[in-house]
């Protein structure tokens, strides 16, 4: 292996992250431990710079608490908690994905393809949609307040 010498500010560079956020991740466990000058200096190999991209390859995946678990397994050579936790996190996106197709088809099945008089306004209850889209109508809030939907009133 190439035992190229990197300081921290050599591997935050390419991602545009602090030289500081960089020891903090190998603080975390998220790098392996690096080897110290007689000085106390990190010292970072291609080894380091390789795990720091996986992280970060991970993160807009997984999201940045699951890609650490992911990468202090990797990191302390525990493959079988990494893949877990990989595999758990696949599951949760299959399910997401369930849910979102889930809705969009109960939405199209609420509207109407071809009308056939003038469109009616019917009045329905937050609680009434949730339960038809087979949501909760937290669910309906919190997309409201980021813009997702737009609901009646606010119209």
């Amino acid at each position: 292996m190439d035992r190229k010498r990197l300081r921290p500010v050599d591997l935050a560079r390419e991602h545009g992250l602090s030289a500081q956020a960089v020891r903090n991740y190998e603080e975390q466990g998220i790098l392996p431990a690096a080897e110290r000058t007689q000085s106390g200096y990190r010292v970072y190999t291609p080894l380091h710079a390789q795990a720091l991209r996986a992280f970060i390859a991970l993160i807009p995946a997984h999201g940045h608490q699951t890609a650490a678990e992911i990468m202090r397994a990797v990191t302390a050579d525990d493959i079988d908690t990494a893949l877990t936790v990989l595999d758990e996190s696949h599951a949760q996106l299959l399910q997401d994905r369930r849910t979102i197709a889930a809705v969009e088809k109960a939405l199209r099945d609420l509207v109407s393809p071809e009308p056939q008089a003038p469109p009616q306004r019917e009045e329905m209850f937050i609680g009434r949609l949730a339960r038809q889209l087979g949501i909760v109508p937290a669910t309906l809030r919190k997309w409201e307040k980021a813009g997702l939907i737009i609901l009646a009133t606010d119209i």
